[in-house]
């Protein structure tokens, strides 16, 4: 049996990706059900959640960088021939770290504002700040487009497109995360809406039962 380290290192790339789309997906969770609730103990588990998951992306993305560099160092010596200078190469480290730079002005500083809103709100119906927070524009749009660009950036690494149509890709991610952020937040209900009502089972057992009695 022989094991390769490119195949090796590509394994530890790949996996590390899987888990940061799982913790992205986990998160996304956690904005709908923050968005849509009512009352503020039915999102603490969430905001719990948010806050422990939010500072492991940094982590993700250096251990994506150091693993994707060692492949780039791999490649050179392979029959790819491929380097740093490469168009589809250059376009993933770049939207990395433009990913990155945004999940640290935008999301970091509201992530951490949701969470504390949460933590310090009382049992009860959800407050007007915190209600705007769940609902953030700005925040949806920026969670939405790091996580699509970052989809984007897994379609260049595995068709490896040629020259200015590597950038194109992550471009149309994020115009599509955002697209599905604003139209997320269109379908969101409003906080004044009335609230489904849960029939009572008692009262509906009493009524199948007196209408099925004989007269």
């Amino acid at each position: 049996m022989r094991v390769e380290t490119a195949g090796v290192v590509l394994f530890l790339h790949i996996t590390v990706a899987i888990v940061a789309f799982a913790m992205a997906g986990v998160l996304h969770t956690s904005l709908q059900v923050i968005g849509r609730a009512r009352r503020v103990e039915h999102i603490r588990t969430w905001g719990v959640v948010a806050h422990k998951i939010e500072p492991l992306f940094p982590l993700m993305a250096l251990l994506l960088l150091g693993f994707g560099a060692w492949l780039v160092h791999l490649g050179q010596h392979s029959a790819d021939r491929f380097s740093f200078s490469t168009s589809w190469i250059l376009t993933g480290i770049i939207t990395l770290i433009v990913v990155e730079a945004i999940g640290g002005a935008v999301l970091a500083p509201r992530g951490k504002k949701l969470t504390h809103l949460i933590a310090e709100a009382p049992d009860g119906e959800v407050p007007a700040e915190l209600r705007r927070a769940a609902r953030d524009p700005m925040f949806w749009d920026m969670a939405h487009l790091t996580t699509f660009s970052f989809l984007g950036i897994v379609f260049v690494m595995a068709a490896k497109p040629d020259g200015a149509w590597a950038a194109l890709f992550p471009i149309v991610g994020a115009v599509v995360g955002v697209v599905l952020s604003r139209w997320q937040l269109r379908a969101m209900p409003a906080y004044d809406a009335p609230a489904a009502s849960v029939p009572d089972q008692r009262a509906t057992s009493v009524v199948t039962e007196t209408a099925t009695q004989p007269r």
